[in-house]
């Protein structure tokens, strides 16, 4: 039996990359072990040449991120109240390929949003009555895909036509006090095309992608589906809102009143137009001040033919987390804000 040693890129980033959070731009720098041959990316934007850093000839690599491309993701949070930046990273050491050595990085900015008090002298000739209040924090939500049941594993990786279920969370101190709701969801491919697939008032508009959301608990949110991609790129990204109402005494918590939706009804996210009223309508339903953004993603392989027998399918339930290697947040401090980047895997 022959054995085969391949030999890998006598290179690799060199301690902690360095994260810069700018007012309009996240930055990220690599120190390399040797000098530097490769390619600093934005994931999935290779082709972009503004997504995109050809390094040559320093053992310095990095790239810098405009807010507005790049598949930069901005999500409104209210606990901490702020906004994240989030953007994925790929640093290359072979100038065509994609090899072992090669990392990517989760990076992350957290803007906090400023508390302003406002204060004046007054004076009062008799005795005032003084007032207890207690600070009650806003529920932190999340967005999760699972594997097929409310209680399933996240699916990072799916097969197209894999049963999960789209699952929307919240968590908070206190009991009976608040109410969620799931409305404005889209889906886009990381390229531009976005396609809605929740309206403004938290209705389905397309059964064939998502029915209509069902509401187990007053913080929770939920729908079965089923593994979908584009034509031709395998990542979806899902982004939705929540606003957080408060929930009056003894009552209940409000809920859309949804029609079935049709097949098809999905519609371009650039092309949806709010008239002036409806506007006013939605402004009024949902409170701007208390709404959130939440995220996730998957990665949609294809369906192998059965008769390729040389292709073999992966274990994906088994087998996701061995594809990541994930290590130590890494956190950085500016003025302007607060940056993360979560570990590495292997690209």
């Amino acid at each position: 039996m022959a054995i085969i040693n391949a030999i890998p890129i006598d290179n690799g980033v060199e301690g902690e990359p360095e994260i810069e959070c700018g007012s309009t731009a996240i930055a990220v720098n690599f120190n390399t072990r040797n000098t530097f041959e490769g390619h600093v990316y934005a994931k999935g934007m290779y082709s972009e040449q503004d997504c995109r850093n050809d390094e040559g000839g320093r053992q310095v690599a990095g790239i810098t991120l405009s807010f507005d491309s790049c598949n930069v993701a901005r999500t409104r949070s209210l606990n901490p109240r702020g906004i994240f930046v989030t953007a994925v990273v790929v640093i290359t050491f072979h100038p065509q390929f994609i090899t072992k050595v090669d990392r990517i990085y989760r990076l992350q900015c957290f803007y906090m949003e400023a508390d302003k008090t406002v204060s004046t002298k007054i004076e009062v000739s008799e005795m005032t009555t003084a007032f207890a209040t207690q600070l009650v924090p806003m529920p932190v939500c999340r967005y999760e895909i699972l594997d097929g049941s409310p209680s399933g594993q996240p699916v990072q990786y799916g097969m197209i036509g894999q049963p999960v279920y789209h699952k929307w969370t919240c968590d908070t101190e206190t009991v009976d006090t608040f109410c969620a709701l799931v409305h404005s969801c889209y889906v886009d491919d990381g390229n531009g095309d976005s396609i809605n697939l929740i309206n403004e008032e938290g209705c389905a508009l397309d059964k064939y992608l998502m029915n209509n959301l069902e509401y187990p608990t007053d913080l929770m949110a939920g729908q079965e589906a089923h593994v979908y991609k584009y034509a031709d790129r395998s990542q979806l990204f899902y982004q939705c809102q929540i606003t957080i109402q408060i929930k009056e005494p003894n009552g209940e918590c409000i809920r859309p009143q949804c029609s079935e939706p049709q097949g098809f009804g999905a519609t371009q996210r650039q092309a949806v137009e709010r008239s002036s009223r409806k506007q006013r309508d939605i402004s009024a339903w949902y409170d701007p001040i208390n709404t959130m953004d939440v995220r996730t993603e998957i990665s949609a392989l294809e369906i192998m033919d059965e008769n390729d027998g040389n292709i073999p399918l992966l274990n994906l339930k088994q087998n996701h987390n061995e594809l990541m290697d994930l290590s130590p947040i890494h956190i950085a401090f500016n003025p302007t804000g607060l940056c993360l980047s979560n570990g590495t895997f292997v690209a």
